[in-house]
């Protein structure tokens, strides 16, 4: 888990010194999660078809309006009447993070302004 956390720092760091790196979100608004380990059965760099062949169809998309190279879909699990989701950011078709334990959707929208 750590090696896969330390992966992903470094990918991050590495996208903010690449032209236009300034303006690549730190991601989308999400909830409280847990870590329930469904996340873990993603890798980074996979595509959004190796996801599907993990979790099936996404229960949500959400495109980054500050930045079309990236989204955030999201994989329920869990009982339906009270379902959990991972969160899967994709850049430019691949995973570079992915998180578990959200009580709802991922979501680029600001939270202030949609209050």
């Amino acid at each position: 888990m750590l090696r896969a956390i330390g992966f992903v720092t470094v990918l991050m760091a590495l996208g903010a010194c690449l032209p236009g790196g300034g303006a690549v979100s730190t991601g989308p608004t999400t909830a409280a999660r847990a870590d329930d380990g469904e996340a873990a059965k993603l890798r980074p760099g996979m595509s959004e078809n190796d996801a599907f062949a993990v979790f099936g169809p996404e229960s949500g998309f959400e495109r980054n309006p500050a930045d079309f190279d990236e989204s955030c879909l999201s994989y329920a699990y869990g009982p339906a009447e009270t379902p959990s989701y991972v969160h899967a950011r994709f850049r430019a078709g691949a995973l570079v993070q992915a998180t578990d334990g959200h009580p709802g959707l991922c979501t680029y929208a600001d939270p202030v302004a949609a209050g």
